[in-house]
Parts: structure tokens; sequence; C-alpha cells
């Protein structure tokens, strides 16, 4: 499914957010926009994190308390599924209110990136009306991959019915979630083409392998003590950078024929 081409590639897209940080320091002008979602991804990470593993594991372990024979083989039945499942909704939390509070700064971010790797300006700079807008869009955004993920988790339900499907869903699930958490960081560009919502899923879609090495990324950066807090940040410059690199020619031939 993600399997690497020449263009459309998983790792170059992966590497491509941890090498973000050497264009970053070797543009100063980008610093400025780091600052405030720095400290906003402190407060929200931080947050997240602490609900999940000192609310959310001891209420998923005193469920499934007890010495009745069938509670502990439910248990380890279960067990690598909500670790999985517990991940991926902590990062989809962290990335879902980091990127509707973030969305104004990680936009101009964007923007500026693109700017600075050759594409045209196409955006309408800062104002009040396009910070509003940023933040809708996030919002409705967000809204929209929620419904996809729990229609999609819905539907993978039924390979619990077949034995060790409890382990093909994890595994599936992992790679649907890094695909979404990839499309937010590619919708700060597409954006500027003034696409749909739809317009932009068949798109990633199309690109899927490149959107799930930025979702890969970001999905890593996450746990890495410090620079997690950056995560938002570098997948953002990274998948502005891959689209520059490797997509824009190509959609934006698509758009205007």
């Amino acid at each position: 499914m993600f399997k690497h081409t020449k263009e459309d590639s998983f790792f170059a897209a992966f590497k491509r957010v941890f090498s973000s940080a050497s264009f970053v320091t070797g543009n100063k002008g980008l610093l400025k926009y780091f600052v405030l979602p720095f400290l906003l991804n402190i407060i929200i990470l931080s947050s997240v994190f602490y609900f999940s593993y000192s609310s959310a594991v001891p209420m998923l372990k005193n469920l499934l308390a007890g010495d009745a024979w069938y509670l502990k083989m439910l248990s380890m039945m279960v067990a690598p599924v909500i670790i999985v499942l517990l991940t991926l909704g902590t990062v989809i939390i962290y990335s879902a209110a980091g990127g509707i509070i973030a969305a104004p700064f990680l936009d101009l971010l964007s923007e500026n990136v693109e700017r600075r790797a050759g594409v045209p300006e196409s955006g309408g700079g800062f104002s009040i009306m396009n910070l509003l807008k940023d933040i809708y869009r996030a919002l409705m955004n967000t809204i929209k991959l929620l419904v996809i993920i729990i229609i999609i988790n819905l539907l993978l339900l039924i390979l619990f019915i077949i034995p060790g499907g409890s382990f093909i869903y994890a595994f599936t699930g992992f790679f649907t979630s890094i695909f979404f958490y990839g499309f937010q960081f590619y919708d700060y560009p597409l954006e500027r083409l003034k696409l749909s919502f739809s317009g932009k899923i068949k798109i990633c879609w199309r690109w899927r392998r490149s959107v799930a090495g930025t979702g890969a990324a970001f999905f890593l950066l996450s746990f890495i003590p410090v620079i997690g807090f950056l995560g938002l940040n570098l997948a953002t410059v990274g998948a502005t950078l891959t689209y520059a690199e490797r997509m824009r020619k190509s959609i934006t031939a698509g758009v205007n024929s």
C-alpha cells in the first residue's frame, strides 16, 4: 500500500520532516513562526499525554481487572489493541487540538516555506479574517477527518471475527492513522490551490506514500522528549517541502487542466 516509487516515496517524505530542521536554520526568518506554536505545543502535548496515561490507562485496567479465567484471556487478547489504539488516539487528539489552535501560525509557516522553496506567492497574507478562516477550516477538517477515521475503524471491526484479527486490526489501524496524521499538514499548501476537502483527500490518496511518510515522522516526533513539542512545526515544513519539491508540478497541472 505504501510501496516506494520514484516520486511518491514514503521514506523520502519521512526523512524530509527530519531534514526540515536544517532548512529552517538555513532560513532564519522562519524561526519566528516557531515560537508561539512551540509554546502552545508544550501545553497541548503535555496535557494530552497526562490525561491519557494518568486517567485512561487506569480506567482500562479496571475494566479488565479480575481473577476469572475469561477476564485474563480477554485481557491478553485485547491488550495489544488497547495499547495501539490508546497511543494512536493520544496522537490524534494532540494533532487535532494543536492543528486547530496553531492553524494560523502553521499556515503562515507553510506559506513562507513555499516562498523560500521557490513557489510563487499565492496566499492572502496575514489578517484577522484569514486567521479566523484558518481556525474554521482546521476545525471543519478535523471534524471530517474524525468522522472518516471512526467509519473506517467501525468497518475494520469485522477483522475481529477471524483468528488473529485483533493484531491485523491494530496494524491496519496504525497505517490508516498515519495517513490522516499526514493529511493535515498537506492541507496548508493544498488550501492555497482553493481545493475542496474531497479534492484534497483525492490528491493525498494519490500521493498516499508521501502523506503517510510525513504522518509517520510526526507520530515518531510526538514521542521524542522536547523535540516532540516541535512536531507540528517540523511536519508542516516537511510536508510543504515535499509538496513543493515533488508534488506541486503534477498537482497544479491537473488542477489547471
